[in-house]
C-alpha cells in the first residue's frame, strides 16, 4: 500500500462514526513477533490462509507496511470460539462402564 492510499485510507476512517472510549488494555495491538506470547502459533502463510477465509480476523493497518491485532478486540473473541479437542483413551487402556 502506498503512502497516499494509507493516507486516504485514513481520511475516510476519520469520517466513520466514532466508537465508545475504550480502556487501554482492550487495545493494545500485538504485532506479528508478539502472537506467539497470546498463545498463537502460526506461520504468517497460514494466518494469510485462516483470515482470506474469514476464519482469522484481519490485520489492522498501522502504517503502509504495518500491521498488528488488536489484542481483546479480535483476538480474545477469535480464542474464545476455538472448539476443544477430543480427548482419545490410551491403546490398551480399560473402556469406561457407563
Amino acid at each position: 500500500m502506498k503512502a497516499d492510499e494509507f493516507k486516504r485510507h485514513l481520511a475516510e476512517a476519520a469520517a466513520l462514526p466514532t466508537q465508545p472510549p475504550c480502556l487501554p488494555e482492550d487495545d493494545v495491538i500485538v504485532c506479528y513477533k508478539d502472537l506467539p506470547n497470546h498463545g498463537i502459533r502460526y506461520s504468517r502463510v497460514h494466518l494469510r490462509r485462516l483470515i482470506a477465509r474469514g476464519l482469522f480476523p484481519p490485520p489492522r493497518l498501522l502504517s503502509p507496511n504495518r500491521q498488528g491485532w488488536g489484542l481483546r478486540t479480535d483476538l480474545a473473541p477469535w480464542k474464545a470460539s476455538r472448539p476443544t479437542a477430543p480427548i482419545k483413551p490410551e491403546p490398551g487402556a480399560p473402556a469406561e462402564a457407563a
